[in-house]
């Protein structure tokens, strides 16, 4: 039996009109080959009639002529749904991100733009369409809007009803360079316009949750008392087995890794995934010709800002030494938080959090929830109260001056406070 039923040939065989046989419904495929391309461009014509599929193939064959001119795969192109562009970007950028990276990319590709663009094409998608995205996703999780479109998954309890502008910033940077990606393999004749709305929360400017000095006292009389804690044992009742609780050894090497971690951390501003991959030879500890103790941290290179050297606080290198002491993985390629088995510890929240919340500490009075990355803001406040240089500083935590000058206004004003302050206003005597 033939592959080509009802064939019928246009342009001395570049269009090639066909049925296949013993189908139920009957559907006009073309058979195209276009000039400079190698091999037979194939597409369903999804029409019955024959005088229909005529027009449909010549106005094809003419749009894949001018695609390929542009430059576009169009072997592919055509058929290409987001949901195959974006897997395709994501395969061939995986290697060259940070597993921090690589999470945040999977849980925004497969969340948000795979739940939005997902089976749509990407070779000419309309600007209208990415431009109503934004609307889509910052509505992502509020009850009114999930309710009209029937989605009965309930919301996260970490779920924010209105994403941040960095959020939507970063999405849009995504987005950009999937899209450029696309253009540059020759998947995508064109970029759509991508630039994602002001969101105003009415709340002015963001405060980093932290702590203060006597908050700051508390987590650590309390981390250096939960690490410490023993295992206890008493008889059990009429006389039988003995009971035990308190932590375990192994319990208490992970309190006491996590106790050294958290002042580490309040001491250095590192963010959490850099310390999270930070080996043992990247940490140095130097003595100046005044006898003083600095460490020094060389952060990798796959993290959020790149390779940067970091200077910390003094008496950072009293922790990196208890780690040290009791750590079964110290050799230079070693990381310095492991766990019993070497691995880095993926995540200190859960257990700081539990920390916190024992002595009231877990929220700000904001009532905004403290993390590990508060333990940065700390860091940061106390050292612009310290007196040190923005400029330094700024360098120092790898980030921006107009970052902290943005979220941290309210330190800088507290550290003028001696130029601000005046003498009591005292009447100008008026001349008779």
């Amino acid at each position: 039996m033939s592959f080509y039923q009802d064939s019928y040939s246009l342009h001395d065989g570049a269009i090639l009109l066909y049925t296949r046989p013993g189908r139920k419904k009957v559907r006009y495929q073309a058979r195209l080959k276009v000039p400079g391309v190698q091999g037979y461009v194939v597409r369903s014509l999804k029409t019955a009639d024959l005088k229909v599929a005529i027009g449909e193939a010549e106005d094809l064959f003419y749009q894949l002529r001018a695609e390929h001119k542009q430059g576009l795969d169009i072997r592919h192109a055509g058929n290409r749904r987001f949901k195959d562009l974006w897997q395709r970007f994501y395969e061939v950028h995986e290697s060259g991100l940070s597993v921090h990276r690589q999470r945040l990319h999977t849980l925004i590709g497969n969340k948000y733009f795979i739940g939005y663009f997902g089976d749509h094409p990407v070779a000419d998608m309309p600007d209208a369409f990415v431009e109503k995205y934004w609307d889509w996703r910052i509505n992502y999780h509020n009850p009114e809007r999930r309710e009209e479109l029937g989605i009965k998954e309930p919301i996260p309890a970490n779920a924010v009803l209105v994403p941040a502008q960095k959020t939507l910033d970063m999405e849009a940077g995504m987005l950009r360079q999937i899209f450029r990606w696309g253009k540059r393999v020759g998947f995508v004749k064109r970029e759509p316009w991508i630039k994602p709305p002001k969101v105003n929360h009415g709340q002015g400017v963001v405060r980093r949750p932290s702590f203060d000095e006597d908050e700051w006292k508390l987590v650590y009389e309390r981390l250096r008392a939960w690490a410490k804690e023993e295992m206890t044992t008493s008889p059990g009742n009429n006389g039988g087995t003995l009971h035990r609780s308190g932590p375990h050894a192994l319990h208490r090497y992970q309190r006491e890794l996590l106790r050294n971690y958290v002042l580490f951390m309040a001491n250095s501003g590192l963010r959490p995934n850099e310390a999270r991959q930070l080996l043992w030879r990247d940490v140095q500890i130097e003595k100046g010709k005044d006898r003083k103790v600095s460490v020094i941290v060389e952060v990798a290179p796959t993290t959020k800002t790149g390779a940067r050297t970091v200077v910390c606080r003094d008496g950072a290198e009293f922790y990196l030494e208890r780690l040290k002491d009791m750590s079964l993985h110290t050799a230079p390629g070693d990381y310095v938080f492991a766990g019993y088995d070497g691995h880095p510890v993926e995540n200190f929240n859960k257990t700081f959090a539990k920390v916190l919340d024992k002595i009231g500490l877990l929220n700000d009075r904001q009532g905004k929830r403290r993390t590990i990355y508060s333990l940065r803001h700390f860091y940061c406040t106390e050292a612009l109260l310290s007196g040190v240089d923005i400029h330094v500083l700024a360098k120092n935590m790898g980030t921006s001056i107009a970052y902290i000058e943005k979220h941290y206004s309210h330190i800088l004003t507290r550290m003028q406070a001696k130029a601000l302050r005046t003498k009591k206003f005292r009447p100008q005597s008026v001349p008779a």
